[in-house]
């Protein structure tokens, strides 16, 4: 039997045009064993309702076409369902298909899906809104917000953003409570890691398992502006959890109090929340398809 897949398309995600994406489906999609259906986005929050659709018609898989914005939109539909989650990572981090070993180039991740396996994964909320790569609050939250603000796009910007804000940000102080204590931190950021890296290799937590059933809280402290080089080579080079500004605490179940309503990111996308922020995981919640390396080579 044919495995039904649903393509879920937004047009304005990322950096890549997405002008030639149904050629490339049609040219890559194995359809001896494949049924398909590609359906654009036409506002925020549509990918949610095509994913839920997708999962109440038995879809296998709805695949999010775009960026981390787009896959979020999409798995928050099918936490839960047996249809499963898979990505062709078209936007500018690219978090969660990094981590599950998805393909970056289009034509591979299509091909990708004619011989995927399947794994179980976990998911999280913030204060009840879903996530499923790395969400937060300070420093992070903060560019995220003035980086959706720029008028260009892609991993360049975000480096002048973060640049051009370093010294105009002030850590705040946090009341936290996990794994049974509470204790007061100031903290450059607060980040909440279920898979490692929030995009483009930036690794906060190297050693997060997105299906132990745990979320690393990772508190970064107020560090003098020479270290802001080093401490950047470290979060590319994975080796972050090893600096001794940095506290990475695995749990199920955290309340951050902060001073007032502030900025936070959910999987890279920057909204206000109220000052009280509670991250909860779902575990083995959601289920994703990537890459079978028995079957093909990526």
């Amino acid at each position: 039997m044919k495995k039904n897949i649903v393509f879920v398309v937004n047009p304005r995600a990322g950096t890549r045009s997405k002008a030639r994406i149904e050629d490339l489906i049609k040219l890559y999609i194995d359809k001896q064993v494949i049924e398909y259906d590609i359906i654009y986005t036409k506002a925020k929050s549509h990918a949610t309702e095509i994913a839920a659709q997708a999962a109440n018609d038995g879809a296998h898989c709805v695949v999010a076409v775009g960026g981390d914005g787009t896959m979020n939109e999409t798995a928050a539909a099918l936490v839960g369902t047996q249809t499963a989650l898979s990505i062709i990572p078209l936007g500018s981090g690219n978090g969660l298909a990094r981590h599950l070993g998805i393909p970056l180039k289009t034509e591979k991740a299509i091909q990708m899906l004619n011989t995927a396996r399947e794994k179980i994964i976990d998911s999280c909320t913030l204060n009840g809104r879903p996530f499923f790569c790395v969400a937060g609050t300070g420093f992070d939250a903060y560019i995220g917000l003035k980086f959706d603000q720029q008028t260009r796009r892609g991993f360049q910007t975000y480096i002048k953003t973060t640049l051009s804000e370093f010294f105009n940000y002030r850590p705040d102080r946090y009341l936290i409570t996990l794994n049974g204590s509470t204790f007061d931190s100031e903290s450059f950021l607060v980040s909440f890691a279920n898979a490692g890296q929030y995009g483009n290799n930036a690794y906060i937590s190297p050693q997060a398992d997105i299906a132990d059933g745990l979320v690393d809280v990772c508190l970064m402290r107020p560090f003098p502006s020479p270290m802001a080089v080093p401490l950047g080579v470290q979060l590319f080079g994975k080796t972050l959890h090893t600096s001794s500004y940095l506290k990475v605490m695995p749990t199920a179940k955290a309340i951050i109090e902060r001073s007032a309503d502030a900025p936070v990111h959910i999987d890279g996308e920057p909204m206000m929340m109220d000052a009280r922020l509670e991250v909860h995981i779902k575990p083995g919640s959601l289920r994703v398809w990537l890459p079978d390396l028995s079957k093909i080579g990526f």
